[in-house]
């Protein structure tokens, strides 16, 4: 992503779906962003019951701040600022196909 040079999304536009939408891209980023620690993480912690709270806290104080780094407000509002746009150029495909199928029955 770039730089944030878009102005923030208005909370009028964001249903409570898309809301959600934009929570989950936001969470799906952060893990594509962090694959790296997460799976060392989890294969730290594989095969251990107790022993994982200090066995493998140099890999979760990793993941920790890899998520916390990519789950910035700044971050979820480029994600918005890219679904808002992504539904209005959904929007005006959708316009723009209904414009033509009306001249078409126009023309008939």
């Amino acid at each position: 992503m770039g730089e944030i040079d878009r102005k923030p999304v208005p909370l009028w536009m964001l249903s409570p779906k898309d809301e959600i939408e934009i929570n989950t891209r936001h969470g799906k980023f952060a893990r594509e962003k962090c694959k790296g620690v997460l799976t060392a993480f989890t294969d730290c912690n594989r095969g251990r019951l107790l022993s994982t709270s200090w066995a493998c806290r140099g890999e979760r104080d990793k993941m920790m701040e890899c998520m916390l780094h990519h789950m910035q407000p700044d971050v979820r509002e480029q994600i918005a600022n890219d679904y808002i746009e992504e539904k209005q150029q959904q929007n005006l495909r959708a316009l723009q196909e209904k414009g033509e199928l009306e001249n078409r029955t126009q023309r008939m």
